[in-house]
């Protein structure tokens, strides 16, 4: 069994098959059908097809299987090469091989419905992502492929079933989200639809292909202006999708040496928190394609996490003289100026950025910050306003713009934004529950403050936030005084 990174299902196996029995509606016996299918012929290939450098790295693990015809890993080491360069029919032979001779390995059905999708054959691909799900019940990225193909499929209820399960995730939210839109819009509800196209952007605001499907949606709707807008941003964000840790399709990714699957591969190792490959990873994409504008932006981020200003910044140059219009360029180097306290640069950064995406609730957050420092606070009210409109959780923006409010001694709405920026409970909570508190208080609600205070210090020493945890009891003690 291989150790899935990012995976949260908290269901016990022997529930979780449950589960799978209930939404799919079969029985357990997918390893005994799977081993029980006719074997195909290892593929006959010509190696004189592929390019020297393809050439030989087949030629290897092609002769391995050759020698080795009835083991499973060298069938299956076969169908990964030719996986990589998008082989897809004779890699599918090789897995069904690798399949064959060993029905109780999860990567061989994985890898099987994998090339099954990308062949459209999304019947087969269902059935080989379920043999794979009886196996690893808990898998994330089985669980969101399948979805897909049963969506592809047009297969709706059951799909829908899938992805509701999957939205309770976070690192398979926006993507289910997407999904769920598009089953919705294909069974009519198309407000619905709609809706849910917004929630993935929210959590993912450069989701290219998400933008371009609620452009469409919003343009079948009358909503010419909106819809306009979100097609102008598919094409800037037409290569962006969230990125779910699969280290299985990462070490495909790994066999391929073009620059596109580079990036991919470096943006995976991003997510599975590994900084240093990822920046080779990014560094190896430009030297075979040195304007791959997508692997400038991302190594302005990484360079800047890994301390490397200097180079985050030449990346930044990069990107803007081979693709002047991408926000995210702008984005990302406004984050690592305003890291450095460099200011008005930052602020530059992010109005550029928000001039080519005015939908990026995080451009509107930074921005705002900058802004309220320097006293500007009426504007950088507004622009917590767009961050919230753009993403009504940004818990930030509520703090921030509550801030402004309290000034402003505009209690009521003051008061409704700290109360959306208590849940999840996390580092946080205490200091925003304190803050409710604070305001209540100040606004003359001592009655309704004193609790809140004293559950922020609740929070706060079972969080062993010593310093706040002491402010906080110096407050009740000088209230208690005062009665």
């Amino acid at each position: 069994m291989r150790h899935v990174q990012q995976t949260i299902f908290l269901m016990q196996p022997r529930q979780a098959l449950v589960w799978l029995a209930c939404i799919f509606g079969c029985g357990l016996n997918f390893v005994a059908t799977a081993s029980a299918q006719a074997l195909p012929e290892l593929p006959k290939l010509k190696l004189e097809n592929f390019e020297p450098g393809i050439r030989a790295q087949l030629g290897q693990v092609y002769r391995e299987a050759q020698a080795q015809p009835r083991e499973a890993a060298a069938n299956g080491k076969l169908g990964m090469a030719l996986h990589a360069y998008s082989q897809y029919e004779f890699a599918a032979h090789c897995y069904a091989r690798a399949r064959h001779f060993n029905p109780q390995e999860f990567r061989w059905h994985y890898y099987y419905a994998l090339v099954r999708s990308a062949l459209g054959a999304p019947s087969e691909a269902i059935a080989a992502f379920k043999t794979a799900l009886q196996l690893e019940p808990e898998d994330l990225p089985a669980r969101l492929r399948l979805a897909e193909a049963t969506l592809a499929a047009g297969q709706l209820q059951a799909s829908q079933a899938l992805y509701e399960e999957l939205v309770k995730h976070p690192p398979t939210r926006a993507q289910a989200h997407f999904g769920l839109g598009q089953s919705k819009r294909a069974h009519g509800e198309h407000a619905q639809g709609i809706e849910h196209f917004r929630q993935a952007i929210v959590l993912f605001p450069a989701y290219g292909i998400v933008h371009y499907t609620l452009g469409q949606a919003l343009r079948d709707q009358g909503q010419t202006a909106q819809a306009k807008d979100h097609l102008a941003l598919s094409q800037q964000y037409k290569h962006q999708q969230p990125i779910l840790a699969d280290p299985l399709l990462a070490a495909i990714a790994e066999l391929n040496a073009s620059a596109t699957d580079l990036l991919t591969r470096g943006v995976a190792l991003d997510a599975m928190g590994k900084l240093e490959p990822a920046i080779a990873a990014h560094e190896r994409a430009l030297e075979i394609n040195p304007k791959l504008a997508q692997a400038h932006i991302n190594l302005i981020s990484l360079y800047a996490r890994a301390g490397q200003f200097e180079q985050a910044e030449q990346h930044y140059r990069a990107a803007i003289v081979n693709t002047p219009n991408l926000a995210d360029s702008y984005f990302n180097y406004g984050i690592v100026l305003l890291g450095r306290e460099r200011l008005t640069e930052a602020a530059a950064a992010f109005q550029q950025s928000l001039e080519r995406n005015p939908f990026n609730a995080e451009a509107h957050y930074n921005y705002a910050i900058i802004i309220e420092r320097e006293g500007r606070l009426d504007e950088a009210a507004k622009h917590y306003q767009k961050a919230l409109e753009n993403n009504p959780q940004h818990r930030q923006a509520h703090f921030h713009w509550a801030r402004i409010l309290v000034q402003q001694e505009n209690w009521p709405a003051a008061l409704d934004h700290l109360r959306q920026t208590l849940t999840p409970e996390d580092d946080e909570t205490p200091r925003f529950t304190y803050a409710l508190g604070a305001t209540h208080i100040r606004a003359g609600e001592r009655h309704k403050g004193i609790p809140y205070l004293q559950t922020a210090l609740k929070l706060a020493t079972k969080r062993g936030q010593t310093d706040l945890s002491a402010i906080i009891e110096r407050d009740l003690k000088q209230l208690e005084q005062e009665r």
